[in-house]
Parts: structure tokens; C-alpha cells; sequence
């Protein structure tokens, strides 16, 4: 056996856990469904109980919270006077102390309207009706947060999974989403709407108008999108859920709450297509429930001293990339276990990307510290930097050759991409045995594939092939890390359409070239996303039109999940100091497949033995005067032939920031039976 096949079998016996005693939280779960009065404004929902019930198993299963400490409310006991009370609960329960994390979590319906000039966002709890039953306004929820606050301190974090763009633009709903608000009258919410609840408490904390304001003191609120984004939930999965619930709680199990902060979810959790969440408050930038909350189980590994002349004092972690070691990640080091119990700890080290092999890394102290005479015991209590593909590998000995190309990639200097092993329900990628003998298969593991019924990468490697496999992980890293590279920029994503059509033939040119135009009254991107019946005789073009008040440059990309490419659709420019004329002006557009850019047409067909494929349309926006380079981002299938990465130029910095943003549309192509 390999030294690496040794040190994998051997990873259950490097790893000890410390319990730890349940954690002093306390939450209230709230979820609602089976709105008591539905109508065309405010629909049932399918995924907000069990966002509810999930949240409630995460407590529970994951962080060992007792049940005792935990209130639900689901669909008929989510009236507006039991949510409301349920709030005053944690005000007045006697058996929260000082500075005792508290979660309230809310998924249903929200909505937002126009009051006396002011703008009111609010909660629509079960029994909400037009006249008689009012919904919650957010002034309501700030008196009762500041309350609680006052007396049990300001570590309270509220989660709401809804949105309240009430007053945009309706969306075209499809089959498999719902949006999470509803329509309500300004009349539902009168000035004087629970003023007795705003007489109890302080007002000036900037919340009443909104529920995601900077610099709020009272808590610190995780929101599902932005205020003029729709939050959606998909209801035709195997079991409905919102999109951003299921995102954060796959995060939280991935990362420990203690080891990250608030601010780190944005930049951590998985990219959801059409929606940016959010986090305000005075404290976002602390550990999440002020690292008040710990896993119910500590991961514990071994350190041993490293003889040497090192200027600074290292020691050895009996832990890698295949534990989940990234650039980063700080160790808090203990004699014994005894030493955790009690809270005595020596000292805080940290590791580095060149120090991180797959099963051993190299800490050095953060600040001081002295030398290590003896073996010690390190829990990690920091994590490092999010990689960009999570990958699922069984430890077992016939995925050595798996892990020596995952250490390749990411112990690479040259590659920005990095890789992690993860549990399987965490992963974006999973590697198989496959049918044919000495061979791996590859399965997506993305829910954006998931919830289209992609999963299976129709190409494999051989088991024992490094190179081959080392190609793959590192294409499947720069598809990974280039598909979710995003810039939010509402008035880019709001102003600019982009429609997708079939092309027809009119005529000839003076070249006897082919002459196109769009097939009349027909557009495919419906609901966020093309989906359509491959034709391999058809071809498509779009139209992309921009009523943003800025003059544009563009480029597009088609990324595709079957084979980890990434395709150039628009002419890939060189960035150049000279000023080049914008594709895009304002209030203009363009066509891609016809027309004077002069961009072909695009050609669509399903990979043989799939039924269906996914991909990406990936568009990037920018008013620079100077074209940006972005000839890194194509590569060619890994399956066919490889590609030599190179980092991203850093883009120079003007007096003036650019204006830039992207946008992604999936691409569901079926084959017709």
C-alpha cells in the first residue's frame, strides 16, 4: 500500500472528538404554507414549512440545541397574534441570560408598499386578510427586537427567507418556482398600526423602513435576496424548499457556525441564480452567534513538534486538504483533552497554502508562542478561505491516485482554483467506480443540475491516471470558480433584457451569405431560464437590449455542465489602452446570430446517452472605456483536450470605480422522445 493509500484508510483513526455542552441558544422557527385566505395575490406555498422543519432538524441534529429552547410555529398557529406573542416569549423567558445567542427564522410571504411616502416592508402571517387581520410592518418587528435586545443583550440574529418587492414587476411564474411575496393594500398598514408596541420600545434605530438597514444594533438579519429581487422557492423537487434556506443550511453544515462570520456567508454560500442575499447590522462582522454556538462533536487532531531551524516555531497537523484544511485556517492548540474541557488553551496557529498537503500541514503561530515539547490536541477555530469546488471522494484506497491530483491542484502556485473533500451531501462534484473495470465516473452534484435531473457526466477516466484526473479537477476548478464569479449590480440586471429565439432565413447578403432574423412573437428565456427541445437543423440567436443609463461593453460565454467547458459566444477582445467603441449603447440593443454585430448563430444538441444537459449563459457588462480581458475564462473540455490556466490580470484602479455586472441564465436543452 501506498504511504498515501495509508494515510487515507488511516483518517478515522487520526480524528477524536471533544463533546462539547449543548449550546445556550434559543430560537423561534416560524414557516407558513396553507395561507388561511388565498387568493391570486397571496398563493399557498409548498416550501416554507419544510425550510421550517429543516432549520428545526439543523438545531436540533446539528448543533444539539434541546428542544426545550426551541419554538415552532407552523401554518394555523402562525397567526399575526401568535407571532407577535412568540417574539414577547423570548423577551420575557426568564431562563435566556445575558448575552444568550437568539435566532428567529421566518419563511412565508412578505411584502412592501408605499405608506405616506415612507416604504413599509412587512410579514404575512397565516390569517392575514385585507380589512380584518393586518400584516406584521417591519416598525412592529423593530420595537419588539429592541426589546428584546434591552434585555437580553444583542446577540440575535434573524433569518427571513421571503421578499418584499411587492410594488416591481410580476414575474412570469413557471411550473417549478414560486415567488415569496404577495400583494397587499397601504390601507392593511395605518399609521397607527401596533402603536402601543412602539411606545414600549426606542425608535431610533433606522429600521422602520426596511428590514435590511445598515448600522441597525439590535440584531443582525440574513435576508434571502435584495429588496427588489424575488425569493423563490422550487416546488417540484423531491421535497420543496427556498432556494436560499436550502443554500445557507448546506453552508452551516459545511462550516461550523463558530467559525465564520456573518459577512462570510455572502462570500461563502452557493451562488443562487437570481437572487442576492444579504446581511445588515452593526455587528456583521462578528462570528456567527458570537461564537456562542460550537458542533455538538469538535473535531480534535493530533500536533506533533517539528524539529528544525525554522525562524519560527512550526509544528506538524496530522490533517490535510482531504480533512478540509484550507489557506487560513487557525488551530487552537491543548495539551490534553482535558485541557479543552476546561477551557485551557496554549496558543492559536495557523495554516498556509504551501504548508497543506492532503494529509499533513505545517502550522505556524499566530503571534507568539513557544516551543512544542510534547504531542498536543488542535481544534480548528477559524475556518479558511471558501474553495471553489467541493468535491465528494470515499477515503478508501482505490482513490489514491484521486487524492494525489486533488493535492496537485491545490498546492498548485499557479492555479487560483482550489479543491476540498467533503462529505457527499456538501459536494458540487462526486468521483465513482464505474461500470467498465479501472475506470471513474464523474457526477454532478450541483442543485442547480439536481433540480433539472442532470446529474451524470457522461465521460470518464481511468482510476489509475493522475495526469488524466489531475486535468479534470483542475478544469473542473476554473468551470467552478469562473461560473460563480459574480458582481450583483441591480441597475445592470434590472435594465438590461435579453430575449432568445429561434432564426430564421430572410435572404442573402452581396456575399451570398445567409441573412437571419428573430422567429416573430416567439421568446424562450422565460421565468430566468431558456428551456427547450433540441432541434439540431435549428439554429438561435438573442437580443440584447439596454436601457441602463450607461453606454456598454459585453461578452458571453456558454458554460456547460456536461463537459466542464467554457465557450466564447461573443469575440473575445484583448484588453488594449486604447478606447474601443461600446457594443452596447444606451437605449440601443444588439442581436447575437444576426444582424451587424456580426456573432454566428448558436447550434444546440444533447450530448448522445443523456436525455437532457445543462449549462450556462454567462454575460459580462461593463462601461469601462478599455475592453477587459477575459481570454482566461474559455478552456476546452478536459475529456478531450487540456488547457493551460492562467490567473486573472488585476484589472487597474481608477479615481472613478467602474460600473460592471453579470448575468446568468441556465440552459436546459431535452432530447424529444
Amino acid at each position: 500500500m501506498s504511504s498515501s493509500g495509508q494515510q487515507a484508510s488511516g483518517y478515522v483513526d487520526l480524528l477524536r472528538r471533544i463533546m462539547a455542552d449543548p449550546p445556550r441558544l434559543w430560537a423561534l422557527i416560524i414557516g407558513i404554507n396553507e395561507y388561511a385566505h388565498p387568493s391570486e395575490d397571496l398563493k399557498r406555498l409548498k416550501g416554507a414549512v419544510p425550510d421550517a422543519n429543516a432549520v428545526d432538524e439543523y438545531l436540533r441534529k446539528y448543533l444539539q440545541v434541546p428542544p426545550g429552547q426551541i419554538v415552532n410555529l407552523r401554518d394555523e398557529d402562525a397567526t399575526r397574534e401568535g407571532i407577535i406573542a412568540a417574539i414577547k416569549g423570548l423577551r420575557d423567558n426568564p431562563k435566556i441570560r445575558k448575552d444568550d445567542p437568539i435566532l428567529i427564522y421566518y419563511a412565508g410571504h412578505g411584502s412592501e408598499i408605499l405608506s405616506n411616502g415612507k416604504t413599509v416592508q412587512t410579514l404575512i402571517p397565516v390569517d392575514y386578510l385585507t380589512g380584518k387581520t393586518n400584516p406584521i410592518p417591519d416598525r412592529t418587528v423593530a420595537s419588539l427586537l429592541n426589546d428584546i435586545s434591552k434585555k437580553h443583550g444583542n446577540n440575535v440574529t434573524v433569518i427571513l427567507d421571503c421578499c418584499h418587492s411587492g410594488s416591481g414587476t410580476r414575474g412570469s411564474e413557471v411550473a417549478e418556482t414560486l415567488e415569496r411575496r404577495c400583494e397587499i393594500c397601504p390601507s392593511d398598514v395605518p399609521d397607527d398600526l401596533d402603536a402601543d408596541e412602539a411606545e414600549s420600545s426606542a425608535r431610533g434605530m433606522g429600521f422602520a423602513e426596511g428590514f435590511a438597514v445598515e448600522g441597525i444594533t439590535s440584531h443582525v438579519l440574513l435576508a434571502a435576496c435584495s429588496a427588489n429581487e424575488r425569493a423563490l422557492e422550487d416546488r417540484n423537487s423531491a421535497e420543496p424548499h427556498g432556494r436560499f434556506t436550502a443554500a445557507l443550511l448546506r453552508l452551516f453544515k459545511e462550516v461550523p457556525p463558530d467559525q465564520m462570520t456573518y459577512v462570510d456567508v455572502l462570500t461563502r454560500i452557493s451562488r443562487i441564480d437570481g437572487q442576492n442575499p444579504q446581511c445588515e447590522g452593526y455587528y456583521k462582522e462578528r462570528a456567527i452567534f458570537n461564537a456562542k454556538v460550537h458542533p455538538p462533536t469538535r473535531r480534535c487532531y493530533t500536533v506533533n513538534p517539528m524539529l528544525g531551524t525554522a525562524p519560527k516555531f512550526q509544528c506538524i497537523l496530522e490533517a490535510g486538504r482531504a480533512h478540509g484544511v484550507t489557506h487560513g485556517a487557525q488551530f487552537t492548540l491543548y495539551r490534553n483533552q482535558a485541557a479543552v474541557k476546561d477551557g485551557d488553551p496554549l496558543w492559536v496557529m495557523e495554516a498556509k497554502d504551501d504548508n497543506i498537503k492532503a494529509f499533513k500541514s505545517i502550522l505556524e503561530p499566530v503571534g507568539d508562542a513557544l516551543q512544542l515539547a510534547n504531542s498536543a490536541i488542535a481544534i480548528q477555530t477559524k475556518a479558511g478561505v471558501a474553495e471553489d469546488l467541493l468535491i465528494h471522494v470515499p477515503l478508501d484506497n482505490q482513490y489514491t491516485a484521486v487524492f494525489e491530483a486533488v493535492a496537485q491542484v491545490s498546492g498548485s502556485k499557479h492555479n487560483p482554483c482550489r479543491i476540498r473533500l467533503v462529505d457527499r451531501d456538501k459536494a458540487a462534484l462526486e468521483i465513482v467506480p464505474s461500470q467498465e473495470d479501472g475506470r471513474f465516473n464523474f457526477n454532478c452534484m450541483d442543485l442547480r443540475a439536481k433540480q433539472h435531473k442532470f446529474s451524470r457526466i457522461p465521460h470518464s477516466v481511468k482510476d489509475s491516471d493522475v495526469d488524466q484526473l489531475h486535468q479534470v479537477l483542475r478544469a473542473a476548478a476554473h468551470y467552478n470558480f469562473q461560473l460563480n464569479v459574480n458582481h450583483p449590480n441591480n441597475q445592470i440586471r434590472d435594465k438590461i433584457t435579453i430575449d432568445f429565439f429561434p432564426l430564421k432565413v430572410v435572404g442573402y447578403d452581396e456575399s451570398i451569405r445567409e441573412v437571419r432574423s428573430p422567429v416573430e412573437g416567439v421568446n424562450m428565456h422565460q421565468g430566468g431560464r431558456i428551456e427547450f427541445f433540441t432541434d439540431k437543423h435549428e439554429i438561435y440567436g438573442m437580443r440584447i437590449s439596454n436601457k441602463s443609463p450607461w453606454d456598454l461593453h459585453f461578452l458571453c460565454f456558454y458554460f456547460d455542465h456536461a463537459d466542464f467547458s467554457i465557450t466564447a459566444i461573443t469575440e473575445m477582445d484583448v484588453e488594449t489602452r486604447y478606447k474601443q467603441d461600446y457594443h452596447l449603447e444606451k437605449n440601443s440593443e444588439v442581436g447575437i446570430g444576426y444582424g451587424d454585430l456580426g456573432v454566428p448563430p448558436l447550434q444546440c444538441d444533447v450530448p448522445k446517452g443523456l436525455d437532457v444537459t445543462i449549462g450556462f449563459l454567462k454575460f459580462y457588462f461593463t462601461n469601462t472605456e478599455e475592453v477587459i480581458d477575459l481570454s482566461h475564462v474559455p478552456q476546452s473540455s478536459p475529456f478531450v483536450e487540456t488547457r493551460t490556466l492562467k490567473p486573472a490580470e488585476e484589472v487597474r484602479r481608477k479615481d472613478e470605480p467602474p460600473v460592471w455586472g453579470t448575468i446568468l441564465i441556465p440552459v436546459i436543452q431535452k432530447r424529444r422522445k
